[in-house]
């Protein structure tokens, strides 16, 4: 847990902005203790742990956004990866790949539609050994709640970073905000500036983390349909409205790779996206209708 945040705010008194800081602190501190895998005591730990559980309205509403996400994507984005990525975890501590057999076991636990929510806020998982992974998601829905309350203190223009998932705001006439995106084959150079007045920008990349296994680097993200790891795309690049639907469209899209992410970005109204590869002769890229004009390769 922990995610690095960075604030911009424009034109407003210090001690506005110090007391905003502090009231987005706190409150990413409480979708914390709702929304991360890696404590014992969060809602969501105790959800996978009994199978079923009360649930905060703020994680019934992630959920329901996810399985849209997931029936938007095939399938591609999965919040019950979890049996998954804790197979990939346990092979990365053995040094071994897991066996065709395991990744069958485990695809069998992961399905989008065995999550049942209901508006009294309970959450339950309709298989066994069923496990909620809100890895995908849940860092932009915390930028978005940052966004939100910097918007409630009459923030006109703004910047919230959190662990590079980006939420923008603009009031009109201002200039347009420059996004740097970073080159996969080279993280610490841009590939691209996106310019943008408003909306989330969250990139997902094999480049950033890897799964290492018998001195093999594999991607960090799972397809959760066949528990193999994400193979195709180098990075995927989403602009939409709200941070946590970029999120998980970006790791859906990843997973789907160049034919059918440009589908599922071409399908989405208000959602724009950016997808490299690996070509023959070097880096590849695709850049969707609504960024057209919007991005210089650098």
């Amino acid at each position: 847990g922990g995610i690095p945040f960075t604030v911009k705010a424009y034109d407003i008194p210090a001690n506005v902005f110090d007391d905003s800081m502090v009231a987005i602190e706190a409150e990413t501190e409480r979708l914390e203790t709702i929304f991360s895998g890696y404590r014992e005591d969060s809602e969501i730990s105790i959800i996978n742990h009994a199978g079923s559980g009360k649930a905060s309205a703020e994680l019934v509403r992630l959920v329901r956004l996810a399985s849209r996400i997931s029936a938007e994507t095939n399938g591609a984005f999965d919040i019950t990866v979890g049996p998954l990525v804790a197979l990939w975890k346990f092979g990365e501590q053995e040094n071994r790949f897991p066996s065709d057999d395991e990744l069958q076991q485990r695809t069998e636990m992961v399905d989008w539609r065995q999550v049942a929510t209901s508006s009294r806020g309970t959450i339950s998982l309709k298989r066994t050994n069923m496990s909620i992974d809100l890895g995908g998601i849940a860092k932009g829905a915390i930028a978005d709640s940052a966004a939100q309350y910097l918007k409630a203190q009459g923030i006109k223009r703004g910047i919230v970073d959190a662990g590079g998932d980006l939420v923008l705001f603009n009031s009109v006439g201002e200039e347009p905000f420059k996004v740097g995106l970073r080159n996969p084959d080279s993280p610490d150079q841009h590939f691209a500036v996106i310019e943008l007045d408003s909306g989330a920008v969250v990139t997902s990349g094999c480049y950033e983390r890897f799964i290492e296994i018998q001195d093999k680097r594999v991607c960090h993200i799972l397809d959760p349909r066949t528990g193999k790891p994400a193979d195709g795309l180098l990075s995927v690049t989403i602009v939409a409205e709200e941070a946590a639907s970029a999120d998980a469209l970006a790791t859906g899209v990843l997973v789907l790779g160049r034919e059918g992410g440009q589908a599922v970005i071409n399908s989405l109204p208000g959602v724009e996206g950016v997808l490299i590869w690996k070509g023959a002769k070097g880096l590849e890229w695709w850049i969707s209708a609504g960024l057209q004009g919007k991005v210089r390769l650098q």
